[in-house]
This record gives structure tokens, C-alpha cells and sequence, in this order.
């Protein structure tokens, strides 16, 4: 059964398959570079303007406007902006109120699945509030840049691989991780076309070739 199959809405003509959303967590700018094809419109025609899910991505972290921004200049939009109440004073707190804005978000309409990315204290919290409500949860991995972000992107690729373990019981979300890594990867090289001028055109007899210059 696929995503799909889950959210049935009555129409005007009969039954009408809704398109459930897919919650990209967005939290730094490195966040934002990577995963701004996921964000990107998705022009009529294309193989996945009829995906399995719609991504929509959070702009959060501890400067989510700051992300905001990133994705906007990378022309990719984020649906979501989850904004923390005030400053906070330290990070105990700082992830504490993150926890509480994702987890809300997550189960006031809890998605088709969530995507997190390395070991921010947003990932974490996000693929927590997920697996709590259970909904599934892809990671993607990244070079971590401290100590502190390798420890929790550990701790995240052992939350995930719960989810389909025996205990979790949830099925691999194929679809997801399918749809996420075609959008994610990166366009065909470009071919040169005959009128390309780095193109050299050989003659086409087989007489002297002493007027070629390099």
C-alpha cells in the first residue's frame, strides 16, 4: 500500500488520492544548500510532479531566519518557519524549545514521513517527535564538523534504524528515500551539441591534414 492509498479525499467525481506531505527539516545554511532541490517547484511533466509526497521544507535551527533566507535565495522556498519564543541563554534551552515547536508541528498533522540531515540538535529532535508518532524517519548522513555533531548523528542513525527493526516495526520507507535521492541528485553532465565550438570537426577525407592548426 502505498502514501497514497492512506489519504483518500471525497471530490466532486469520487474519491481523490491527496498528496501527503513530506516534512524536510532544514537547520543550518549547510541544510539549506543540500537540500534546496527538495524545495524547488516542480514544473508540470516532470517524473515527479505526481510523486508519492509533497516536500515541504521547515526552515528551523537556532537562527531559522537565517535559513529562511538561505533557501530563499536558493529559490527554494520553505513552507514551514518555526520560530523560537525569544533568545535563549543556553543550549539545554535552546534545544529544549526546539524539541517543543517540532514535536507540536509533527503531531498537529503528523506527515507521510520526515527527512533530517547530520546531527543538529533539530534533526534529533524532529526524528524523536517522528518515531514517537509513527511516522517514518530518513537520515541522511554528513561529514560532521565536531565532535558534538558526529555524536549526535550517531545517535540519529540508531533512532532510524529502530524504526525497522523488529521492535519498531515499521516497514523501510522506500518510496521517501527513492523520491529524495532523484531529487537530490545531481543533473546529467551536458553534452557538447555539433555547433558547440569547443568541438574540433576532423576532415572528412583522407588527404593531408598538414593545414590543421592545434
Amino acid at each position: 500500500m502505498t502514501f497514497r492509498d492512506h489519504t483518500i479525499e471525497e471530490g466532486a467525481g469520487g474519491p481523490v488520492a491527496a498528496v501527503p506531505d513530506l516534512l524536510v527539516v532544514v537547520a543550518t545554511a549547510d541544510d539549506a544548500a543540500a537540500l534546496a532541490p527538495l524545495g524547488r517547484p516542480v514544473r508540470p511533466g516532470q517524473d515527479d510532479a505526481d510523486g508519492p509526497v509533497h516536500p515541504v521544507l521547515v526552515a528551523t535551527g537556532p537562527e531559522p531566519l537565517d535559513v529562511d533566507a538561505a533557501l530563499d535565495d536558493l529559490d527554494a522556498p520553505a513552507g514551514r518557519l518555526l520560530l523560537l519564543d525569544s533568545p535563549c541563554e543556553t543550549w539545554a534551552e535552546e534545544a529544549a524549545r526546539m524539541v517543543v515547536r517540532l514535536d507540536a508541528l509533527l503531531a498537529e498533522e503528523p506527515p507521510a514521513g520526515v527527512v533530517v540531515r547530520g546531527g543538529t540538535e533539530a534533526a534529533l529532535a524532529a526524528a524523536r517527535s517522528a518515531l514517537r508518532l509513527c511516522v517514518p524517519v530518513l537520515h541522511l548522513s554528513v561529514e560532521p564538523d565536531s565532535a558534538e555533531h558526529a555524536a549526535t548523528q550517531a545517535a540519529l542513525a540508531e533512532l532510524v534504524a529502530w524504526q525497522t527493526s523488529p521492535a519498531g516495526g515499521m516497514p523501510y520507507p522506500t518510496e521517501i528515500d527513492l523520491l529524495v535521492h532523484r531529487l537530490l541528485e545531481p543533473p546529467p553532465p551536458h553534452r557538447h551539441r555539433a555547433a558547440d565550438p569547443t568541438v574540433v570537426r576532423m576532415p572528412s577525407g583522407r588527404g593531408s591534414r598538414s593545414s590543421m592548426t592545434a
